[in-house]
């Protein structure tokens, strides 16, 4: 007995030690952080994800800030909340640390890509657009507005206001910004999630809307008494900020007549300041010190009935802001309910669309599977089943083909009771699976094993895998091979150039007329190239024909030959043949003659030799009106007669444009002062 407690408090006692091995230490928590703002690490949109969540909740509370002024009516003056001040700088405190977190990201993510391939211009320009977003975002302009500026300056209040729109709205971009590249990456948001942030959106522009509400209504207040005070010319009160540490004047008693707690609707009265949208906060009594949810649920409810009607019952007075944030609300009530609108109808018809596609797919892979015939199962097995085995298959491909049902070879298999021969049961399942019926599922683990085969043969590097990987899993057609010109095709804009200057811009150094040009160029000059796809045995160009194309080859072999020809006209021999491999290419001719012509080019050089896809060929082209495209954008690199010299320096290049730019001048100058001499 002593012994078996004794093993099981050794039991128990490993056990605990063991779940306390399992769980991770703080290193190794530390180093999943690390890994989640690791943009080529193993979560490369989990940051994009918990920022965009960061944006949400700072997008909320940050209107917290316009609850801060309380009024005191019996004192006649303006005091901040230090509870709501205090949750409020929290809150903002919280949402900075995502955004000066996500500067961090912006900087990290732009040296990864820069050691992994040239950085576009578009690029950089977008990640100087991002990080400019960011440090905006983060200043504490509402901090300061608010809390300073508001009660100490009150002349200055106008200018908060407009602080306050202006950083809001920054905010509201970032937050616009980190759903779009949420957006476009795969597996990252679904339609639940879409679904949240539209609601989101409806509900924050309301909380927005009745926050404003809530504090314009203070100033109209403070305003209310200015305007009192300078109606009796007591200097004093129009110049004070109504801060309820102020005592250097007396509150007089014509503020209540003037501004009264319960102010008339309907119609106003001409001797007590009119309100306009405000009178219901004034009448509420919620500006003064209550609790926060009378304020806020009024102040919220102000906001969605008035935005869910447009502000069609609004009843402005005659102050100019005022109408203005009327109208406002009007076209923000337009604005949300198109947006919405628009949403579903889109929603819906991806959904109609998504289930067709499904729908042809199921039937297309049915039909697939279906055209197997008793002569084509005994070419595909031959006599490996039993003649009974055989029967009950061909039976099912029948019942199936009639029914327009897959086959459940497992169910088919089950039944079965005779011999199998020299197979199990689900060796012959696993290859009636394989040369039968594919599937509809089986057909994305095809498309994935297609996609990292293709990785791997094009050396893709790692940063670039994973993002292929995604894009290819969730927006390229099951239907469809994994190629270039299709991987290109559901890569979004900056992840297209990447891949395309990784493939190109090595073998564009190559060519001799582009040796000596900068990489900025060299990017203006990948962004013509365009992705084909030819396939085995196939001509690309035949001897005779205009050279109208330049081949870049990233995938497979081609052969470039002149054939013999004998008497008859029959070939037999070559009297040139090269092998164009990956990293090679063709068509410098119509690149030279393109490029250093003075004029446009009217005629094409014609091809020499024939050119031949011995394997299926991935390859980019350039066209030869793309290169005259690249030519008129560029056409100060090509005027000198020596540009296509590769021993050419960069100091040359740079004096031909100025002396260009020179000529161009007196030229233009010329012809301008020839009409005033004459």
């Amino acid at each position: 007995m002593a012994q078996s407690i004794t093993r099981n408090i050794a039991l128990g006692g490993n056990s605990e030690s063991s779940e306390e091995n399992k769980r991770p230490s703080w290193k190794e928590k530390l180093k999943d952080f690390k890994e989640i703002l690791n943009p080529g690490g193993k979560y490369p949109y989990r940051w994009k994800n918990i920022f965009l969540w960061a944006c949400v909740i700072a997008v909320s509370t940050d209107p917290l800030f316009l609850y801060i002024p309380t009024i005191f009516d019996h004192k006649k003056c303006v005091a901040p909340d230090q509870k709501m001040e205090i949750a409020a700088l929290l809150c903002r405190a919280f949402s900075d640390v995502f955004f000066i977190t996500d500067i961090y990201y912006q900087i990290v993510t732009k040296s990864v890509m820069s050691e992994s391939f040239e950085v576009t211009t578009i690029t950089r320009k977008l990640w100087r657009y991002s990080i400019s977003v960011d440090v905006l975002a983060v200043l504490p302009l509402t901090q300061v507005g608010v809390i300073y500026l508001f009660f100490k300056r009150s002349l200055w209040r106008s200018f908060v206001n407009f602080l306050l729109v202006c950083q809001y709205t920054i905010r509201i971009v970032r937050m616009y910004l980190a759903f779009s590249e949420l957006k476009r990456t795969p597996k990252a948001l679904g339609p639940k999630t879409k679904g949240v942030l539209n609601l989101f959106l409806y509900v924050t522009s309301s909380h927005v809307l009745g926050a404003f509400w809530y504090f314009l209504s203070v100033q109209r207040q403070t305003a209310c008494w200015r305007t009192a005070c300078r109606n009796h010319h007591i200097s004093a009160c129009v110049h004070a900020n109504f801060e309820c540490t102020d005592h250097l004047w007396a509150k007089p008693a014509f503020l209540n007549e003037f501004c009264p707690v319960d102010p008339p609707q309907d119609p106003p009265n001409p001797d007590v300041f009119n309100f306009g949208i405000f009178t219901d906060a004034i009448r509420l009594r919620i500006l003064g010190p209550v609790d926060f949810p009378k304020k806020f649920f009024h102040s919220y409810r102000w906001g969605l009935q008035n935005l869910s009607s447009f502000g069609q019952n609004l009843k402005t007075s005659p102050y100019v802001w005022e109408v203005c944030f009327a109208c406002l609300i009007t076209v923000m009530g337009l604005l949300l309910f198109t947006y919405l609108i628009g949403n579903i109808q889109t929603y819906m018809q991806m959904a109609v669309k998504r289930s067709e596609e499904i729908r042809k797919s199921m039937r297309k892979s049915m039909r697939k599977s279906m055209r197997i015939k008793d002569e084509e199962f005994k070419i595909i097995f031959g006599d490996k089943f039993p003649p009974k085995l055989k029967i009950v298959l061909m039976g099912s491909i029948q019942n199936a083909n009639e029914n327009h049902e897959n086959i459940d070879w497992q169910n088919v298999l089950a039944s079965f009771k005779g011999p199998t021969g020299p197979f199990t049961k689900e060796e012959i399942g696993f290859m009636c699976r394989k040369s039968v019926s594919p599937g509809f599922g089986n057909e994305k683990e095809i498309q994935k094993l297609s996609a990292d085969l293709w990785l791997h043969n094009n050396n893709i590097p790692s940063y670039l895998k994973t993002i292929i990987r995604l894009y290819v899993e969730w927006n390229l057609e099951y239907s469809k091979d994994v190629n270039l010109q299709t991987v290109l095709s559901v890569l979004p804009l900056k992840h297209k150039e990447s891949l395309k200057i990784y493939f190109c811009l090595a073998t564009l150094k190559k060519v001799p007329i582009l040796r000596n040009m900068g990489v900025k160029v060299l990017e203006g000059f990948i962004c013509y190239l365009k992705p084909v796809v030819y396939s085995e045995h196939s001509y690309i160009i035949r001897k005779g024909e205009p050279l109208d194309l330049m081949l870049f080859i990233t995938q497979g072999v081609v052969w470039s030959y002149a054939a013999k020809n004998d008497n008859d006209g029959s070939n037999y021999g070559f009297t040139s043949f090269k092998r164009l491999e990956r990293g090679d290419y063709y068509g410098e001719e119509l690149l030279k003659e393109t490029l250093t012509s003075p004029d446009l080019v009217s005629s094409f050089p014609i091809s020499s030799l024939n050119v031949k896809c011995h394997t299926k060929v991935e390859a980019f082209v350039l066209t030869a009106n793309d290169l005259m495209a690249f030519k008129s954008k560029h056409d100060w690199l090509f005027t000198n007669k020596h540009s296509i010299d590769p021993a050419e320096t960069k100091w040359e290049w740079a004096s031909h444009a100025i002396q260009n730019v020179w000529r161009r001048h007196v030229i233009d100058h010329n012809a301008q002062t020839r009409p005033l001499l004459r």
